[in-house]
């Protein structure tokens, strides 16, 4: 039998309290009202509306809901074009995810987020090597270096900072 995809996978939904478990953060309560009850494959449509507005969701939300949902922004990396143009302005769709995602392993990272370090720097590999295929690729609107080296130096930083978990 195979396994489902992490996207796929059901169980609990976290509570209020796993967005916030301060009680207080007004980050974590705005995540809580974009992605508070919802499964995965609804928490993953809403993503796509506004990646860009809601990859902060993810960096504010507690480490229970993080580690709930991380298979949104799993999917969303897979099968997502690292670039895109639309009305002639080029937009790097995975820019502030890496930045997301290390936000949440701290020193205080709870064992449900600390579970997905190797999980993790497999996806960092896969992002990395989709980076250098569409900057090799010479495509017109992949133009812009400081944006590729910025994009790069995220990934790299966040496959850094993972790797203290790692030898844990």
């Amino acid at each position: 039998m195979t396994e489902k995809p992490p996207w796929e996978k059901s169980g609990p939904l976290p509570g209020e309290r796993d967005f916030d478990p301060d009680a207080g953060d007004l980050d974590a309560q705005v995540a809580w009202k974009h992605f508070g009850g919802s499964t995965l494959s609804e928490a993953y449509q809403r993503f796509q509306e506004d990646p860009e507005k809601h990859t902060e969701d993810f960096m504010y939300m507690g480490g229970k809901a993080f580690a709930y949902y991380f298979p949104v922004l799993e999917r969303y990396l897979l099968v997502t074009p690292v670039w895109r143009e639309e009305n002639g302005v080029e937009w790097c769709q995975i820019l502030g995810l890496g930045a997301a995602i290390q936000f949440q392993f701290t020193k205080e990272t709870l064992p449900e987020v600390r579970e997905l370090v190797s999980h993790v720097l497999q996806l960092i590999s896969y992002v990395k090597e989709s980076i250098k295929v569409h900057v090799a690729s010479g495509h017109p609107y992949i133009s812009n270096p400081e944006i590729q080296q910025h994009v790069i130096a995220e990934w790299d930083a966040l496959e850094q900072h993972l790797q203290q978990f790692e030898e844990q």
